[in-house]
């Protein structure tokens, strides 16, 4: 009983129920896009709940004139694909970012704690669904991110990110903290500017890995779930630079893998 009242006050355990239903989430909308016919998660963009605009590259390949028509099409499905974006982000993003949530809430006053971490998400999921939306959106509408060496191409171009100095001083980046006021409008605009710093370094450490989970295809889901992991590890990881590599190594070798699955297949 002790154990549970003890669970029962940490001001991140919503977080995680929240990650874990993003999850599920996310789960659920597969299992919709088989039901309604296709082929689980590589075919969401067919489903109700992944609607990312892939059919539109089509459509505007067919003509200058066509794809004109089509801009206040591609316009509203963007924007009405935009809550899975954020389902996307709060799945991947959210548990990377939980030492940065428990700063967030444990630096603050006890009365505020959950107040805080729900300041800090509001911004860093805020910046996330935002590059997803206006990034990896429009490119899904392109015709190379149907095609199957696309999974292969961004895997390759996230391992050379994981080597650059630029990828190694965001993630440095990501482990820093800051104080924090503890009252009034102060604490919130200092919540804030720690979530909005915290989610840039984030963003440049981990763009390349989430432009992969987005073009990833049949088996999203899974691809998904194998780049939290390894991100999350990374971010968590006392040695940055050697767990970067270790990354990098990882993400070589997943390229060179799905890149013979289709050259074979």
């Amino acid at each position: 009983m002790a154990a549970l009242r003890s669970l029962g006050r940490r001001p991140t355990l919503w977080v995680e129920a929240m990650v874990a239903a993003a999850w599920l989430a996310l789960l659920a909308g597969e299992a919709a896009a088989r039901a309604s016919g296709g082929s689980g998660a590589g075919s969401w963009e067919n489903g109700p709940l992944w609607i990312c605009t892939t059919g539109l590259g089509r459509l505007a390949s067919h003509g200058t004139h066509q794809a004109a028509a089509s801009a206040p099409l591609a316009t509203a499905s963007l924007a009405a694909g935009t809550p899975m974006w954020a389902l996307m982000a709060a799945a991947m993003m959210m548990p990377t970012a939980m030492p940065a949530v428990q700063h967030a809430s444990l630096t603050s006053l006890y009365w505020r704690r959950r107040r805080a971490a729900l300041e800090f998400l509001v911004v860093f999921l805020g910046l996330w669904t935002a590059f997803s939306v206006l990034a990896l959106g429009p490119l899904m509408t392109l015709e190379p991110a149907a095609s199957p060496f696309a999974l292969p191409v961004a895997l390759a171009a996230a391992a050379l990110w994981q080597l650059t100095p630029l990828k190694l001083r965001a993630l440095r980046a990501c482990h820093r903290s800051r104080p924090l006021p503890p009252r009034g409008w102060r604490a919130s605009l200092g919540v804030a500017n720690f979530a909005l710093h915290n989610g840039a370094a984030c963003l440049i450490s981990c763009w390349a890995i989430m432009v992969a989970a987005a073009v990833s295809g049949p088996g999203r889901l899974l691809w998904m779930a194998t780049l939290t992991a390894a991100i999350t590890v990374e971010k968590l990881a006392e040695k940055p630079r050697t767990a970067s590599r270790r990354l990098a190594a990882l993400l070589i070798a997943a390229a060179a893998g799905v890149a013979a699955a289709v050259l074979l297949g």
